[in-house]
């Protein structure tokens, strides 16, 4: 260790030689002598300074790097936190957008449902007071039977088909509405876009839609049907339907009425079908309850509504108190003494009194055209000009007039034109019947 030190000193020695400084002023030399340790000393300050200097220097140099790496790190912060803020919005802004494109889209769809809803809801309420009509009136007519008093023997339903048609017309009405369905099924899953919420609305609009169409070709296919029925009914009483029902001016009185066109088919093609289904659908209804309408006025009961007893019918005859061959504008039903005779539908007391040949007689106008008489009775119950309805008391029978016997004489005139009357009671047995 020692040999190593003095060699350090040798070393040392050598680079730091005692030196003497030299200085000359005012003609005098002066010299500073520098020993060793001296100028070790001044070397270990001036390498102190240096190295402070360096170190200072670094410091500064990577202090300023520092702060640009921070700044540039807190720039790429931003920006990533803005970029993001910015996606953010416009996430937000998206679903905003798809949320008030399905608020549009419900709304529209809603107001579309419930305006199909509000028509076949009046649709079916009117279709159902003319089947309680119908069935009122058919309930009526079962009490009075057919023309020799025959009770139904299978319920008092609405009608019976007098020409039963064939079912191709409803099978083509259901398919056409089925395929009308499935077509809006897929055009409402077409134009569901990407938003799910939109294609399940769709869809079950789209379900509803179909159940409306079916709901609709039901509607109407009943009503056709009804329609047909009642009018071969009052054909096979001789009556053609033409002359009792006015056509309607236009196809649909279902809602009532006024205000600008506003053209349904600029809701799409499919709020066209509809509405041209519906259209055909409340045709079919109006065109029944307008012969529902004048069913009411039809008389198609029998006078008597006790057991009776049928005498005589209507057209050429033998006269039965002279026995010639005459014409006979009636048909005559015997029945016991004073049994009620009763108005064979709704009406006003046309006359009320006594006629040559008749008796006491009362003629009941049920409008339209139609007249009816009731003959031979032994007391009268009306007076004229009063209202009366089906199967209300007119008189008792008896066998006043040109009689031989307790009997009433019926008849049924139309237009002043008489008619057999036996036909309009057989027409009213269809209506009870089934």
């Amino acid at each position: 260790m020692s040999r190593r030190s003095g060699k350090m000193r040798r070393v040392l020695s050598r680079i730091f030689k005692e030196r003497q400084i030299y200085h000359r002023s005012d003609g005098v030399v002066h010299f500073i002598s520098m020993s060793s340790k001296t100028q070790i000393a001044l070397a270990v300050i001036v390498g102190a300074a240096l190295l402070w200097v360096a170190y200072a220097s670094v410091n500064v140099v990577f202090k300023e790097q520092i702060i640009v790496a921070k700044d540039r790190d807190s720039r790429i912060m931003e920006t990533t936190y803005s970029k993001r803020l910015h996606d953010a919005q416009r996430a937000y802004d998206d679903v905003s957008e798809l949320n008030q494109i399905i608020k549009q889209n419900f709304d529209e769809t809603l107001t579309d449902i419930s305006a199909r809803h509000q028509m076949l809801t009046n649709m079916v309420e009117r279709k159902a007071s003319i089947d309680a009509g119908l069935d009122a009136l058919a309930k009526g007519l079962s009490e009075a039977g057919g023309p020799n008093g025959q009770r139904p023997t299978n319920g008092n339903r609405v009608m019976i088909d007098v020409a039963p048609g064939e079912p191709t017309p409803r099978q083509s009405r259901m398919s056409a509405a089925r395929k009308l369905g499935a077509k809006q099924v897929r055009e409402s899953e077409a134009k569901g876009g990407a938003s799910e919420a939109i294609k399940a609305m769709n869809k079950a609009a789209a379900d509803l839609y179909t159940e409306q169409m079916l709901l609709l070709a039901s509607l109407e296919e009943k009503a056709t049907t009804q329609r047909e029925q009642l009018t071969l009914l009052l054909e096979s009483a001789g009556v053609p339907t033409e002359t009792l029902v006015t056509p309607a001016k236009i196809s649909n009185t279902m809602l009532a009425q006024g205000g600008p066109f506003i053209d349904i088919a600029a809701g799409g093609e499919a709020a066209a079908e509809f509405y041209a289904h519906a259209n055909r659908a409340a045709a079919a209804v109006d065109e029944l309850a307008a012969i529902h309408k004048a069913l009411q006025n039809v008389p198609l009961s029998s006078p008597l509504t006790v057991g009776r007893r049928f005498t005589s019918g209507f057209g050429i005859r033998r006269d039965p108190i002279n026995g010639k061959y005459s014409r006979h504008n009636g048909i005559d039903f015997a029945a016991p003494w004073a049994s009620p005779v009763t108005a064979t539908a709704d009406g006003v007391v046309h006359f009320a009194g006594t006629r040559s040949g008749f008796g006491r007689v009362v003629e009941i106008n049920h409008g339209n055209g139609f007249i009816t008489r009731y003959a031979h009775m032994n007391r009268i119950s009306v007076k004229k000009g009063q209202k009366v309805s089906l199967h209300d008391k007119v008189g008792e029978l008896g066998s006043s007039g040109r009689s031989t016997g307790p009997h009433v004489h019926y008849e049924v005139l139309y237009k002043g034109k008489p008619l057999n009357p036996r036909r309009f009671i057989e027409a009213g047995r269809y209506v009870f019947e089934s």
